[in-house]
């Protein structure tokens, strides 16, 4: 379609927001700036590992499991 890699970030938050999603998760450091979520009804996890591999990512597991109880809509948490 010739989108760039923002704009499918954008779509893939608007589709989450719409089938109820409250938060979204991802290792892509760029998409916080790329797309902000203020006023958003959707909350974004940043992941910070070395890898996106289950085993570096692992780790964060508990730091993931808290933010998700406190994390509010609109809001952007980065964890590693």
């Amino acid at each position: 379609m010739g989108w760039t890699q923002g704009e499918e970030a954008g779509e893939l938050l608007r589709a989450a927001e719409t089938l109820g999603y409250e938060a979204f998760l991802t290792v892509d450091q760029s998409i916080a700036h790329q797309q902000p979520t203020t006023g958003r009804r959707i909350a974004m996890l940043v992941l910070h590992a070395r890898t996106n591999q289950l085993g570096d990512l692992t780790p964060l597991v508990a730091a993931i499991l808290t933010a998700l109880s406190t994390i509010q809509p609109g809001e952007q948490i980065a964890l590693g």
